[in-house]
């Protein structure tokens, strides 16, 4: 399964704070340096990111629905997206480079 870079985030970061966190902390700790979007459209495209992993069932979200729209406030990770985002952290992970070393006997 191929995620953005966004989403990745969204994953490792539910994944640090136990498997859930606010809306809010996506928001503040994302740099507007990574993305290409202007300020305006930057939470319209976090929001995109949630829904799609909503879709493939990777996150959960919790919010306030109104007519028009749904509000996420709070989202939270499930079985396939903790598995998911522990792989992304295994890949990243540097690996030593260990020698073996011959005994003559």
């Amino acid at each position: 399964m191929t995620l953005s870079k966004l989403q990745q985030f969204i994953l490792e970061e539910c994944f640090d704070r136990r498997a859930q966190c606010s809306r809010s902390i996506i928001d503040k700790n994302y740099e507007f340096s990574k993305s290409k979007a202007q300020k305006e459209n930057f939470k319209k495209i976090i929001t995109q990111s949630i829904e799609r992993l909503i879709d493939r069932g990777l996150l959960v979200g919790y919010g306030m629905r109104t007519q028009e729209k749904f509000f996420i406030t709070k989202i939270r990770l499930t079985l396939s997206g903790k598995r998911i985002a522990n792989e992304f952290r295994k890949s990243k992970q540097k690996k030593l480079p260990l020698k073996k070393k011959r005994t003559s006997s």
